[in-house]
């Protein structure tokens, strides 16, 4: 199974264990990286099931790389 890359515009596709795409994976901070890896459960891009840190990890991902986007970082 497959995804789009969760930064915002991207579309670029990846793969379910996957955040999203080498580049804005690696444009994210080391310490959103770490907190995602860490919060990750093998399975639960299968079964829909996200940890609650994972989400709150993807929410902070996501408001960065918005950031981002709007030249503010």
């Amino acid at each position: 199974m497959s995804h789009r890359c969760r930064w915002p515009g991207c579309t670029a596709i990846v793969g379910n264990d996957l955040w999203g795409c080498k580049p804005h994976w690696r444009a994210l901070p080391d310490s959103l990286r770490a907190w995602i890896g860490r919060s990750y459960r093998y399975g639960m891009d299968t079964d829909t099931h996200p940890t609650a840190s994972y989400v709150r990890a993807h929410r902070a991902a996501i408001a960065f790389a918005r950031e981002v986007e709007r030249g503010r970082h």
